[in-house]
């Protein structure tokens, strides 16, 4: 069978509508297999960029290269460090040169005494591995997976998973779910020049880890039980995990294959609705620049996860 056997109906024209350029140009992408050069993702990618959600960060950018706000992370969702993940997130291009200015100054403002204003996480010798991660990936993303002033972050990654697995102040110094969810999504965008053994071996940690446990259950080690938000379905998160998330994560790692990861594919198709939807929140909307359609951008990832799973003609 395919994966669109295992649908109640058929979500792509709705994933394909113009007036979703961003949703539409990652659609033609990941399911319809159109290339780079295809005139349709061209023209979709272009409209993108010019077209909220994305125009709305771009617009705000300032001329540093920076996003408003006291370092890097504050105001929380708003500022450099979650604009830079958010643009990714919605399939910014990443040749664009205000992506890649924007990468180049979070790199820069990280080699700095003040560390961009992270020097509470950067200083420890461990821990807030989902900040790491999510900053190596959107620096790789943007074409900077293999300068020399990303190798610290990556060397910390792979630290915190061989020496610490995982573990962080803010989950009471146990292994966190979120941290290596994030970590694994960090690593798997890295160029081939980059993923040395060590980034091979901590790809394989982080997998391991997250597959020992039931991932639709959510179960993983916390003084404060099961988040509220893993059993929803989210687009986007932040720092923050959840089921299909970490589905996301195991497929940058090319780890969907495993059988442990069957039984959260199975939870996910249980929740298609009548059309082969899925409904999707924004948990945090009221903070962010621009909002989104969370339901049509959940069910593109879902697809997507489908689709790489079981393939167009899986045995």
């Amino acid at each position: 069978m395919s994966w669109q056997t295992l649908l109640k109906g058929d979500p792509v024209p709705w994933l394909l509508e113009r007036r979703d350029p961003a949703v539409r140009s990652l659609a033609l992408r990941s399911l319809l297999d159109r290339g780079p050069r295809d005139p349709e993702v061209r023209e979709a990618q272009q409209r993108a960029m010019s077209t909220p959600p994305i125009s709305t960060i771009l617009r705000q950018q300032q001329g540093d290269a920076s996003w408003p706000g006291p370092g890097l992370y504050g105001p929380k969702y708003e500022s450099t460090h979650w604009s830079n993940l958010l643009l990714v997130e919605y399939g910014v291009d990443p040749t664009d040169p205000r992506v890649r200015r924007a990468a180049r100054y979070v790199l820069e403002q990280l080699g700095k005494p003040d560390m961009g204003g992270m020097g509470w996480v950067l200083e420890r010798d461990h821990g807030a591995s989902c900040f790491t991660g999510n900053v190596v990936r959107y620096v790789a993303l943007a074409g900077y997976g293999s300068d020399e002033r990303l190798e610290p972050l990556i060397a910390r990654l792979v630290r915190d998973s061989k020496k610490f697995d995982a573990a962080c102040w803010i989950n009471d110094e146990q292994p966190c779910a979120w941290g290596y969810a994030r970590l694994i999504w960090g690593l798997a965008a890295l160029p081939e020049s980059a993923r040395t053994r060590e980034v091979q071996r901590t790809l394989r940690r982080g997998v391991e880890f997250l597959l020992s446990f039931r991932v639709e259950r959510g179960n993983y080690p916390s003084p404060y039980g099961t988040s509220y938000l893993w059993r929803q379905l989210s687009f986007p998160l932040f720092y923050q995990a959840d089921v299909l998330f970490v589905l996301r994560a195991l497929d940058a790692a090319g780890a969907l294959d495993d059988d442990r990861a069957q039984p959260a594919i199975a939870w996910l198709l249980a929740r298609q609705d009548p059309r082969g939807r899925w409904g999707g929140r924004a948990p945090y909307a009221a903070r962010m620049p621009s909002k989104v359609d969370a339901s049509k951008w959940v069910t593109l990832q879902v697809c997507t996860i489908l689709k790489h799973a079981f393939g167009e003609n899986a045995a």
